[in-house]
Order: C-alpha cells, then structure tokens, then sequence
C-alpha cells in the first residue's frame, strides 16, 4: 500500500470515516438479520459495501477535487470482491445498495467489466480491509435453510439486501442529524395495545343479534392467537367486526410469539384512510407513532452515486412501528421490488403477523408466486398471515394453483361459519336489469338513503350529475361523489368520522336519518363502515357484489311497520352505457353473470359460493406473469433475475404515478416544504413530509400524468425532486381531479 494510502482517513461521506460507516453497517445490519440466522453475512456485507471508497479517486471526488461520473461508483468493488469469493447473495446485495437489485447477468457484467475494472484495485482493497477487520474468511455463514432450492436463495438474497440497505440509510440519516432515530418496539407497548383493544370491546353494546356474533368472533380469534406461528384465516360476513377482532388477534398472538410488529395490508382500492384512523384512534390516542399509515407508492429513481443519493428513496418509509397500515399493491409490489427504497423494509415483515384484510383482492395473476413468497416468509422469517374476508377465496392447491395450500395448511378461527353466515344475513338481492342513467337517476332521486356502487370513474361523475339534475335545488346537498380521482383526506372528509361525523357529511346525514345519496366506485366497498337501506350495485365480479350489499342494512336494524325485522335490498343492473376495467376484472364479471341465476338466494348465506367462485376464476385467467413469449415470474426468480421480477410483479398492469393535490391543508403541507428554511446537511423532504402528503395524494396513469404534463397543470414539488403537485384550479371539490371539468380517462381514451 501507497505511504499516501496509508497516511489518508479514508471517508465515507464528508465528516464521517469510512471504517465507522462500515463498522456502524455492519452491526445494525447484523441485527436485522439475526431473527432468520443471516447475520454473519449481514455483518460482512456490511463490512465491504462501501469498500469502492478505499479509492483515491473517490476521496479526491468528496473533497472537490473532481466531478463525479464514474469515480463516484463504489458498489462494484465490494460486489466484485464478495463475487470473487462465491459470496453470492453479498454480491447483489452490496452491487445493488444504490442501484437497486441487479439481474444475474448485470451483476456479473458489473464486477466482471470493463467500466469499472474492479479487479485492478482489488489487491489494494482488500489488504485496506484485512487491515482493519481481520482476515477475509473463507465462507461468511448463511443459513442452514439455504440448501440448494434457488427459490430460497434468491429470497434470502432479498432479506440480505434488505437488512443492509436499511441499515446503511439508518447511518446516513444518523451521521447527519447527529443522533439515533427513534424507535417504538412492540415488545414495550404490548400490553397496553392489547388493553386497549379490550376497553374497545367493552365499550360496544352486546345486544342484539349482530353484536353477539360479533363479540362471539372477539372471543375466538384470541383464543386461535395461542396457536403455532402459520396461516389463519379469518371468514366472517361484512359487518362481524372483522377489524377490531383481527387486530386483538394480532396482538394476541405477538405477544404469544415475541412478534415484532404487526403489518395490516388493505386493498388498493379500499379507504385505507378511515382503517387507519380506526386504528390510531384505538391503540394510538396520544398520537406517538405506535400506528404509521403507510400506501404511496412514489416513484424511485436509483442511483450509483452515494452523494446524489435519489430523495425519494432516502425518504422512503422501513416499516419500523409496531403497528403498520398499507395497501395490497405496497405490500405485494415490495415483496418482488429491486428499488432500494421499495426493499429496504422487508426485514421488517420477518418475525411479524401480516393481517390481509379483503384477502380476495389479491392480484389473481400473481398468485403462485405470491403465495410461494408467503410460504417462505412463514418456513423461514417466522412470518404468521391472517387471511381475512366475507368471500374467502379458494387458494387450494390444484392445476392451476400450483403454490396453494394443502388441507388443513390454514386454520379458520371461526368455529361454525355456515351458521354465522345465515345468521348474519340481512339483505335481500334483485335480479340484474339494464338501467340508462336518466332512470336510475330517477330511482336513486327517489331514495331518501341510497348507495350505488359502479366499475368506473367515469359512470361515478355521470351518474352523481344525473342525480343531482333530478333533484330539487333543496336536495343537491344530499348527493356525494367518492372514487379514486378524489385524495385520501377527500375521501375521509366526504364520508366522515365514524364517531362524531362533521355536519354535512355522508355518516353524519345517515345517523340523523337526513336524505343521503351516495355514487361511487369500488373504493367504498371493502371494509368501509357505512350502513345504507338500500344498494344499487352494477354487474361486477361477484365478491364485489357481496362487498356492496354489506353497506346495506349493516347492523340490522331495518324494521317493516310491525317493528320486525326486514331486509336491505340490493338491486343489480347492467348500465347501458357499457365500461368495464379490463381484463380480469372482466373476466370475473362474466363468471358472477354466469353463476348469478344459480346463487342469488344464497349469495350471502353460504361462503362456499366464493370457493366455487374462485376456483372458476382461476382456472380460466393466469396466476402467474403470463405473457407471449415472455417467462414467468417463478422463472425469473429461479433464474436470479430480479429486475425482470420487479417489472412484471406489477398488482396494476398500469400503476401510474401519484400526483399531490392542493385540497384541504395539504396546500399547506406543500408551502411549509417549499418556504421552510432547514439546517446545514438537512434534508428538504423526508419521511416524515413523505408521511404527512400520501393522504393529498392522487394515483394517475401514465398517460393521465403525461397530458397532466402537456397542459402545464402539474410541477414540481421541489427542484430536482421527482414528486409533482397539481395546479390549483384543476381540483374539483365534490369529484376530485379533473381537467377541463371532464375526470382524466376522458381525455385519455380509457
């Protein structure tokens, strides 16, 4: 070694050596690790993810001396010097802390090239690295589970990339605010979760036939919470009290097993607002961050460089709370990510419950690969699942469910569901019928309460104009609007607390019995707790069906003129105006249209209807990536591709991009981040900024984000950060997002 070399202090970044960066890595990823056995590659990977800064050309790049360009890629040496060594999952793990997970053949065109010439400056590397960490060893120790299934090795090699990349954004974040952030551990806060949970249980009235069914559900799901580790599912009827049992589950069962946290995933189209609040409002009154509500889905732009580091990903959330709350295309679009912000939080669903509330929403064409996934998670991260819904889904193992459950795999914790079910049935459906807007306008119009759910965005502002032209001036207050042009915080506004409603809204109309029409899509179906006397619900898959009708007549308490009991009723229609999202959603529609003349009667008595339901369903589409010529997901991750993983493992064929829109106080949010003025080396957008602007959110498809371009009607949240903000002006206050006063598919062809 150079008397210049062994005279230098070497940096990591400026202000902080480069051994107690890689020394502080090493341990914190260790850490992370050790719950599945992988710490002593943790530590290694570690020890040697920034050895590419042992280089005088990078130091001379910290302090100014140059500018940049390739100089300032430091993940191939170390990448170079595990693949060497057949450190295999080290090698894409410390190739990809920037750049994200590289497929098999990059990796090796990587440290095996001509751009960077690792193998040069290998000599002198690693005599700088024995030097301060002792003699490389032969092997680093992974786990006993690896063997020799490539399926486990390429998701252990994830876990790996996880725990380190984590923990070098831990360090980074660390070093330049000066102290160690903080951490809430459930282990801590346990017993009062679970106290809390129980002084909610109190408080809700044991009478009547639908709250004894549902404290009779409380009492089972913490008695299965003693079982082994596994799979539980959870099969009640909408309205059983699904959310408060599940989580005392949860919490029940954490504690039984030295669990750490508890991961809530909700379908992408549900109001994970009004959920997550529920929750905050049970387990987290205080607001101390034991609830962190977690569903965009920012676009991560990666990169070599460590001193341009992409803001997006440094501020991307880790999951490190005891209790999570995020959406199905989070959760599953994570577990197949190669983004370093996407996967930096996987460690972090090792040694966890994950609670899959609507679980029939799961992307269907993603199936084998997602429960291949789960499987693992479970045999080798300690992972539980709770599988919950009204309409529980066949995932039998079969021809076309190759990954699914064997017989008695997953335990149902209700003990008698057939029966809960036909208790439980309070609706009565109609037989589909074509209905033009103008006459359900009027039917709805002469509804006093009245819901109507549809596929589109489109037929949703449609059919609330249609409504409120039909109306008197009077009553055009009475009609509301909700689908996913409209943000979060829109939403929640528009329907309301669950306890004490804002005057005006949807629930506060509904409890004091006001004229209350509701249009929406589907984002108001899964797990929203709202109680209609009557549903209008258009021809759709027919688990949506069912979610529908459980808005209607919730908790039972319709009575005829003779103070019985009497049915919601459910009306079904095909709408003249045809429009229906493609594909399986399609394909599913046609299989309810098919099997609706059959089980219309028992659609809500008997959940074997949605076993028969799915199993058709999966028979007939894909559940694996399936396109001509193309190979499959299993493939690829059989085949260490993990980029060609992260592309097809979409849950939307077209995710978008999400979009910030100036309602309510996130304008407020948006100046606060544009005006404020920040410390020396302090980020101007981070998690916690991440955090407080997903709820004036707006996801749009690329081509709704490209004529949101074209029109000047979106900029820049900040200058080079990759984050837009809509114009005011283009923000409807009742249907959200639109341009020239038409929602955006209109403009776009959809």
């Amino acid at each position: 070694m150079s008397e210049r070399r062994q005279q230098m202090e070497f940096l990591a970044r400026p202000g902080q050596s480069l051994p107690e960066h890689l020394k502080a890595v090493a341990v914190r990823a260790a850490m992370f690790a050790s719950c599945f056995q992988g710490e002593g590659e943790a530590r290694w990977a570690g020890l040697i993810h920034d050895l590419g800064k042992c280089r005088l050309k990078f130091q001379e790049y910290l302090g100014g001396g140059r500018k940049g360009g390739t100089d300032t890629h430091h993940a191939p040496y170390g990448a170079a010097l595990a693949f060497e060594r057949n450190w295999f999952s080290i090698a894409f793990a410390v190739a990809g802390h920037h750049a994200g997970l590289h497929d098999i053949g990059q990796l090796k065109e990587l440290v095996g090239g001509q751009v960077y010439k690792p193998a040069e400056s290998m000599p002198q590397l690693v005599e700088w690295c024995e030097g301060l960490f002792g003699r490389l060893p032969g092997e680093t120790g992974s786990p006993p589970f690896i063997g020799h299934d490539r399926l486990t090795l390429e998701y252990y090699t994830r876990m790996l990339y996880s725990c380190l990349v984590d923990a070098d954004r831990l360090d980074a974040e660390r070093h330049e605010a000066g102290r160690e952030r903080t951490v809430i551990k459930l282990a801590g806060v346990i017993d009062t979760l679970l106290e809390r949970v129980a002084q909610e249980r109190e408080g809700k009235s044991r009478e009547g036939k639908v709250n004894g069914h549902r404290h009779a559900v409380f009492d089972q799901c913490l008695h299965a919470a003693q079982h082994e580790r596994g799979f539980f599912s959870l099969t009640v009827p909408t309205g059983g009290g699904k959310t408060l049992s599940s989580m005392a589950f949860a919490l029940a069962h954490a504690k039984r097993h030295g669990l750490d946290r508890v991961i809530v995933v909700i379908p992408y189209l549900s109001i994970i607002e009004q959920n997550a609040a529920e929750y905050r409002r049970i387990l987290d009154p205080e607001g101390c961050g034991l609830v962190v509500e977690h569903h965009s889905s920012v676009a991560e732009r990666t990169t070599e460089d460590d001193e341009a580091e992409n803001t997006i990903s440094q501020a991307a959330d880790n999951w490190d709370a005891p209790v999570i709350v995020t959406t199905s295309v989070q959760f599953v679009e994570s577990l197949f990510a190669a983004a370093p912000g996407r996967c930096r939080k996987l460690h972090n669903i090792s040694n966890s419950l994950v609670v899959l509330d609507e679980v029939q929403t799961l992307p269907s064409h993603l199936l084998n690969p997602l429960l291949h996934v789960m499987k693992e998670l479970r045999r080798n991260y300690g992972t539980s699942f709770l599988f919950m819904t009204a309409t529980q889904p066949a995932f039998h193992r079969g021809f076309s469910l190759s990954e699914g459950f064997a017989s008695g795999e997953v335990r149902e914790i209700v003990q008698d569901t057939a029966g809960l079910f036909s208790s439980l049935q309070r609706v009565e459906y109609h037989p589909p019928e074509v209905l033009d807007w103008p006459l359900l306008a009027e039917r709805l119009a002469g509804c006093p309460q009245v819901l109507c759910v549809v596929n589109v965005r489109k037929h949703a502002s449609q059919i609330w104009e249609a409504v409120r032209d039909a109306l008197p001036s009077e009553e055009k207050e009475s009609v509301f609007h909700l689908s996913s042009s409209m943000c979060a915080e829109h939403r929640l506004l528009v329907l309301g607390d669950s306890r004490n409603p804002l005057e005006g809204g949807v629930r506060y109309r509904l409890q004091h019995n006001l004229p209350c029409r509701l249009i929406a899509t589907q984002v108001v179906e899964a797990g929203v707790d709202i109680d209609f006397p009557v549903v209008y619900r258009a021809l759709g898959p027919l688990d949506a069906i069912a979610q529908a009708a459980g808005r209607c007549n919730r908790e039972g308490r319709l009575r005829d003129e003779q103070g019985l009991p009497k049915p919601g009723q459910v009306y079904l229609f095909t709408p003249a105006e045809k429009g229906l999202p493609p594909g399986i959603y399609t394909t599913a529609t046609g299989i309810s249209a098919s099997m609706l003349d059959g089980c219309l009667v028992s659609l809500g008595q008997t959940p074997e209807v949605f076993a028969r339901y799915f199993t058709q369903l999966y028979t007939l589409t894909p559940t694996d990536y399936s396109r001509r010529r193309e190979s499959g997901i299993q493939e690829d991750r059989a085949s260490f591709s993990y980029r060609e993983v992260a592309r097809k493992a979409k849950v939307i064929a077209d995710d978008g991009q999400p979009v910030i829109v100036p309602f309510g106080s996130g304008g407020g949010h948006i100046d606060d981040i544009r005006n404020r003025k920040r410390q020396p080396g302090e980020p101007r957008f981070d998690r916690y900024d991440l955090r407080r602007l997903q709820r004036f959110m707006v996801n749009v498809h690329q081509d709704e984000f490209s004529r949101l371009l074209h029109y000047g009607m979106i900029k820049p949240l900040l200058p080079n950060l990759e984050l837009y903000v809509l114009e005011k002006g283009c923000y409807h206050p009742h249907l959200g997002l639109l341009v020239n006063n038409r929602p955006l598919e209109d403009l776009c062809g959809a």
